[in-house]
């Protein structure tokens, strides 16, 4: 049997990463034998950043000259555990890139916002969404901040799905009311990086041994661009914490901002809070059952009404109220106004009871695909 795989792998976000691997070790659980490939194609989603005006000259070149080696690293680690396919453009393919991709027994589409975009500039639906005639499955996809207007032939192609499962509410609610798919057919799916057992990543002692056992830290990570940066790392120290960054940010005390995926993993069960803008630190706090305040900021990351993968994820956890908005906004004692209190706002039992019942729905899901 031949598996290709449809979804983010390429730079160095580890969640990039750690959720391709995570739908990867999901089809080997279910077929075990099967060969599996990954799609590479251009990512439409390739941020090149936005220097951080506040940080000086000499402090952008260190950044930029960390994420370099990181990559090296991610490269690696790319070869060592996925196979690729040649190139092909998911928004200009050809008639070859078509029969590349029916030599295919099944096309696993997701996860990550893989469905973020639809169309290409000739309006041709992507493969992103698969409009050829394969065999497919949506597995933990999502369509998040889902800003695109659908159209019927949009409907028809994601019907044609053996499986949908996707991974937030946002990007049920739209197959629901903006495509029209029966709520019956959709099944909610955790982010595929819960198949990782999350115990077999470690942090390096020598960056380990850095954090001291008498220090409190919070896991700091926001993109360069996001204007209250410093002024957030200052707060946060004010009130006991020490600043941790798995990338390089010149307002944190400590930064892990030449590790890869694995050791990125390893960082979680070594902080006491998570405070980040990116899902995949959410989660990985969360699973590691770390209280997490999560913060949207970039309106192009959430839908007109402000709802966010973020938001939704702590929705899951039922810890909405440690999700704030801070777009266009100053205001950043809310979100310290939570730390401070973090204990009184976060109920590690419940979220452990979470973290469980999210293990029994992996297994039910592949459960239920291997009867389609």
């Amino acid at each position: 049997m031949k598996i290709l795989i449809i979804t983010f792998t390429s730079g160095n976000n580890p969640g990039t990463f750690m959720q391709g691997l995570g739908v990867q070790t999901a089809m080997k659980r279910l077929y075990p034998t099967a060969q599996i490939d990954f799609l590479k194609f251009p990512d439409f989603k390739v941020n090149f950043g936005v220097r951080d005006k506040k940080a000086k000259l000499w402090q952008t070149f260190r950044q930029k000259a960390a994420s370099a080696y990181r990559l090296i690293k991610y490269n690696k680690l790319r070869k060592e555990k996925m196979n690729f396919t040649p190139t092909i453009d998911l928004f200009n393919y050809t008639k070859e890139d078509e029969s590349v991709i029916r030599q295919y027994d099944l096309v696993v589409i997701g996860s990550d916002t893989i469905l973020e975009e639809a169309y290409g500039k000739d309006g041709r639906i992507g493969l992103n969404w698969m409009p050829l005639d394969v065999r497919k499955l949506y597995f933990a996809a999502s369509a998040s901040p889902a800003n695109f207007e659908p159209v019927n032939e949009l409907k028809q192609v994601a019907s044609k799905a053996v499986f949908i499962g996707l991974r937030d509410n946002l990007t049920i609610d739209y197959f629901i009311n903006e495509l029209g798919i029966e709520k019956e057919r959709i099944v909610k799916q955790p982010d595929p990086s819960y198949f990782l057992d999350v115990n077999q990543f470690k942090l390096s002692k020598k960056l380990a041994d850095r954090l001291r056992k008498d220090q409190k830290y919070v896991l700091y990570n926001f993109n360069s661009n996001f204007p209250l940066r410093k002024e957030l790392a200052d707060a946060i120290r004010n009130v006991g914490y020490k600043v941790v960054s798995t990338a390089y940010n010149p307002y944190a005390d400590i930064c892990f901002d030449m590790i890869d995926a694995y050791e990125w993993a390893g960082v979680f069960p070594l902080i006491d809070v998570v405070v980040t803008e990116r899902f995949h630190d959410s989660v990985f706090g969360l699973r590691n059952n770390k209280p997490v305040i999560a913060i949207d900021w970039d309106p192009t990351r959430f839908s007109k009404g402000g709802d966010s993968k973020t938001l939704r994820i702590l929705e899951d956890y039922g810890l909405k109220h440690l999700h704030f908005n801070l777009c266009g906004k100053t205001d950043i004692n809310p979100v310290i106004d939570a730390l401070k209190n973090i204990e009184a706002y976060y109920n590690s039992q419940h979220v452990n009871n979470v973290n469980v019942l999210q293990q029994q729905r992996i297994d039910s899901i592949l459960e239920q695909i291997k009867k389609v």
